[in-house]
């Protein structure tokens, strides 16, 4: 699911998909991987207390290394539509892609502006968490 958060004046654009028994939660492009921890207090009541979310130091998504102004697939799915190509200007915010997943879709934007530099996928293609989609420079 996708969120726009207000902190301290700034808005951040999250993304959170559940892993089992974690999460993987991405801010402003960068991934995490979160998992979700009851903390309880000596004498506390039994009354539940909402979950305190503890995210550790960034984690890869995937063995794919990161590179430099690339666009990673935020979910597995399928690429429908590729809304760019190599050598085409986009600026912050141009949808890039529309990507199915668990039959919705999805439409990735670019988080920059720049130059289409490399576009290693394809209509049809099938992708997962991380993968990388494209490398504007």
């Amino acid at each position: 699911m996708k969120y726009k958060i207000e902190i301290n004046g700034k808005v951040h654009e999250v993304e959170v998909e559940e892993k089992g028994t974690s999460y993987m939660v991405r801010v402003d492009g960068v991934s995490y991987e979160a998992r979700i921890t009851e903390e309880k207090k000596p004498g506390e009541s039994q009354v539940p207390q909402a979950p305190v979310v503890s995210v550790p130091s960034p984690a890869p998504v995937s063995q794919v290394e990161t590179v430099p102004g690339s666009v990673t697939a935020p979910m597995p799915g399928t690429i429908l539509k590729v809304h760019t190509a190599v050598g085409e200007p986009v600026k912050t915010g141009d949808v890039l892609f529309t990507l199915e997943a668990m039959k919705m879709e999805d439409e990735i934007s670019s988080p920059t502006s720049g130059t289409v530099k490399e576009l290693p996928v394809r209509e049809g293609q099938t992708v997962n968490t991380g993968d990388i989609l494209l490398v504007i420079s």
